[in-house]
C-alpha cells in the first residue's frame, strides 16, 4: 500500500472481535479501532470532511494560508494539523488549560498556534474563548465541530459504511458511543439503525451529568459531556444513557490493556465501562455488542502514577 500523502490513509480502521472481554461478560464485544487512523483517533476523519465541505462551499480555498481557528480538546485539533498542513492552512487551536499538556505539546510541534482558556470558566471555556477570537479576527474561518452538519455526514458517508462492509454476515444488536460533539453517535448510528432497526443505542456520559436535562457537570473525561448538547446531536436515535466515573475510566483502560493489549483514552475507556455494567443486566448470549475506541492512552498517561502496576 503505497499512498500520495497521510490523507489517503485515513479510514478503513479494523474492528477486533474482543474475546476475553466477550467471554467475562457472556455476549460477543467488538470495538473499532480509530486510534489507528492517521493522528491517532477518530478526530481525523471529520477535520478531513469539514474542511473537504468548507472547500466545496468556497469558504476555504485550498494552499490559500487562509487560517482556521477552533475550540478543540486535542484530537480534532491534531485532525485538523494533519490536514492544515498538507492543504495549505494556518490552524488557531483553542484548548481548555487543564488539558492533557502532552496533546498541548504536539498540536504545537505540528505548527499549530495553541490559546488556552480558562477551565475554571466551565466545560465550555475554550468554545467562548474561540468565538471571542474569531470576532476580534473576522478573516478567520470557525469550523465549529459542535455545529458542523459535515461532521456527522463523514460518519454516515466513510465510517458507518466501513462498519457495514464488516458486519455484511451477521448484524450489530447494540451500539455503544460516547457524547461530545455527537457527531459519531448520529452519523454512524443513523445508518445502523436503517440496516439493523431493532438496534439498541447507548450513549455514555459521566457521573453528574445528563443529556437529557442539559446537565454538565465539571468532571476529567475529556472528550465526553462538553458543556452543551450539539445542535448536530439526533438524540432521538438514543435509547438510554449509561453513567460512568473517571475512576472507573482509569481501571478499564487498565484492563484492556492487560486483558486485550488495546491502548485506550479514557473516553474510550468510558465505552467499555458502560458495556460492563449493561453486562450486569439481561443481556443475552450471542448479543454482538459493537463500540469504538477513540485515541491511545499515551496522551492521558500523567492520570495514573509512575509507579502504577495496574489492577
Amino acid at each position: 500500500m503505497i499512498y500520495p500523502s497521510m490523507i489517503h490513509a485515513v479510514g478503513n480502521t479494523p474492528i477486533i472481535h474482543l474475546q476475553r472481554f466477550s467471554k467475562s461478560l457472556g455476549f460477543n464485544v467488538f470495538a473499532k479501532l480509530e486510534s489507528l487512523n492517521p493522528g491517532g483517533s477518530h478526530k481525523v476523519r471529520i477535520a478531513l470532511g469539514m474542511i473537504r465541505d468548507a472547500e466545496q462551499q468556497g469558504i476555504l480555498r485550498r494552499g490559500s494560508g487562509q487560517t482556521i481557528i477552533e475550540p478543540s480538546g486535542g484530537n480534532t485539533g491534531i485532525g485538523l494539523a494533519i490536514a492544515a498542513n498538507l492543504l495549505g492552512y494556518r490552524l488557531v487551536l483553542v484548548i481548555p488549560d487543564n488539558y492533557s499538556r502532552e496533546k498541548q505539546k504536539l498540536l504545537r510541534l505540528y505548527g499549530a498556534e495553541v490559546v488556552l482558556s480558562d477551565s475554571r470558566l466551565g466545560n465550555n471555556s475554550h468554545g467562548v474563548r474561540a468565538l471571542e477570537l474569531q470576532l476580534e479576527r473576522p478573516h478567520y474561518v470557525m469550523l465549529n465541530q459542535q455545529r458542523n452538519p459535515a461532521n456527522p455526514q463523514t460518519h454516515r458517508d466513510q465510517t458507518a459504511l466501513e462498519i457495514l462492509a464488516d458486519f455484511e454476515d451477521t448484524r450489530i444488536d447494540l451500539f455503544i458511543a460516547g457524547i461530545g460533539t455527537g457527531g459519531h453517535i448520529t452519523g454512524v448510528g443513523e445508518v445502523l439503525r436503517q440496516t439493523w432497526p431493532r438496534l439498541t443505542i447507548y450513549g455514555v456520559e459521566p457521573e453528574g451529568c445528563d443529556l437529557f436535562t442539559d446537565r454538565h457537570a465539571p468532571h476529567g473525561i475529556q472528550g465526553l459531556s462538553i458543556g452543551i448538547v450539539p445542535s448536530i446531536l439526533n438524540t432521538d436515535l438514543i435509547d438510554a444513557m449509561v453513567k460512568v466515573n473517571e475512576q472507573e475510566c482509569m481501571d478499564m483502560a487498565r484492563q484492556m490493556l492487560q486483558q486485550e493489549s488495546i491502548s485506550m483514552g479514557l473516553s474510550s475507556a468510558a465505552n467499555f465501562a458502560a458495556i460492563a455494567k449493561l453486562g450486569k443486566g439481561d443481556i443475552p448470549p450471542g448479543t454482538n455488542v459493537l463500540t469504538m475506541v477513540y485515541d491511545g492512552i499515551e496522551s492521558y498517561l500523567d492520570h495514573f502514577g509512575e509507579s502504577d502496576q495496574g489492577g
